[in-house]
């Protein structure tokens, strides 16, 4: 179970370091002072790239987090579930009806 926490611990860690270096591209423009100088449909190139890279590649990044994240959660409550049914103790006959697919 200890496995499953540090998973999500490392790809919570991840998605947030990838969101920080896509939405915080400005240096970017620094490096590369001719994507200033450029204009797309009219307005600068600078905007458009941040908006585009910097959101909307993002949107499958979060997509794929969530995916992981939701398995990593099923692991986690199944693991629980499994450990309270081998203690068998201090278990109400609702939790109980509710952890085996049953109606409360």
């Amino acid at each position: 179970m200890n496995n499953a926490y540090r998973r999500e611990c490392r790809t919570a860690l991840i998605a947030f370091l990838v969101m920080t270096l896509m939405t915080h591209i400005f240096p970017l423009y620094f490096l590369f002072p001719g994507l200033t100088q450029m204009t797309l449909f009219g307005f600068p190139a600078h905007y458009l790239i941040t908006i585009i890279v910097g959101w909307l590649v993002l949107i499958p990044v979060y997509w794929v987090y969530i995916q992981i994240s939701e398995r990593v959660d099923r692991e986690i409550e199944e693991s629980d579930t499994e450990a309270l049914a081998k203690d068998g103790e201090g278990l109400s006959p609702a939790w109980a009806a509710k952890s085996e697919g049953g109606a409360e």
